[in-house]
């Protein structure tokens, strides 16, 4: 992978990149210390609501490090449900979804790129149905039974980050977006770059400083050779998670 041109900082930008753990041993962030191509997924119906200001502020951060960002607002696309029709099962050398809207496109580029962040707003426990809708589409991303020797996934290796904002508390809340994603991990062969929850949110001109500053904390995490801590507090007696390694 060839690394993309590098960002001009200032040496007070750069100090302050290097306070929050955005950069590390004189590299920017990045697995080998090397810039990375990201997509970055907003499946929110709102343009600009808290999962928007949310993802932006992740976005800068990785952006200001060097790295190449792509953000796709999955409220201006037409993505149809999982047919279920099995066709792209047929194909072993594409995804081979046989629908005709945006899906096929946006996984063109989740196999472009070498990270893909999916941000939804959490609606009745669950992701948004514009997510939901896409995440289904996936099924066409891997071939074979998961786990068994003819498994095979098209972004297998691959990083994969999490956002999730929601207007309550975490409990009893939004511990299923983090079990559906653990598991999606599993099927499409990829590897975890974090998970990053923000609760009891009301507007985005409510979000306070100190979200912003773990937003770009969190993505100065995603990369980094050395595994660091998800920005993310389980509560006693949550739901069991399943393993990103099992």
């Amino acid at each position: 992978m060839v690394p993309y041109q590098k960002n001009t900082l200032s040496p007070m930008r750069l100090s302050c990149m290097k306070d929050m753990g955005l950069i590390s041993t004189g590299n920017l962030i990045g697995t080998r210390g090397k810039y990375l191509k990201i997509l970055s997924i907003l499946g929110s119906p709102r343009k600009k609501g808290n999962t928007a200001a949310v993802l932006g502020w992740v976005d800068e951060a990785l952006t200001e490090a060097g790295h190449q960002v792509e953000q796709i607002f999955l409220g201006s696309k037409n993505i149809n449900g999982c047919l279920d029709c099995g066709k792209c099962k047929e194909n072993m050398e594409h995804p081979g979804c046989v629908q005709k809207d945006d899906a096929p496109a946006i996984f063109d580029r989740m196999m472009a790129a070498d990270a893909v962040i999916f941000a939804s707003p959490l609606y009745y426990w669950g992701f948004s149905s514009q997510m939901k809708t896409l995440i289904d589409r996936c099924y066409c991303l891997y071939r074979g039974s998961c786990g068994a020797l003819d498994h095979m996934s098209f972004i297998d290796g691959k990083r994969q980050a999490l956002i999730v904002t929601a207007a309550d508390a975490f409990e009893n809340n939004a511990e299923l977006t983090i079990t559906a994603f653990q598991r999606s991990l599993v099927y499409n062969k990829t590897t975890s770059a974090g998970q990053f929850m923000v609760c009891n949110t009301t507007t985005p001109d409510a979000l306070s400083d100190g979200i912003k500053s773990q937003a770009t904390a969190f993505a100065g995490q995603m990369f980094t050779e050395t595994p660091a801590p998800y920005a993310l507090l389980i509560p006693g007696n949550a739901p069991h998670l399943v393993p990103v390694d099992k």
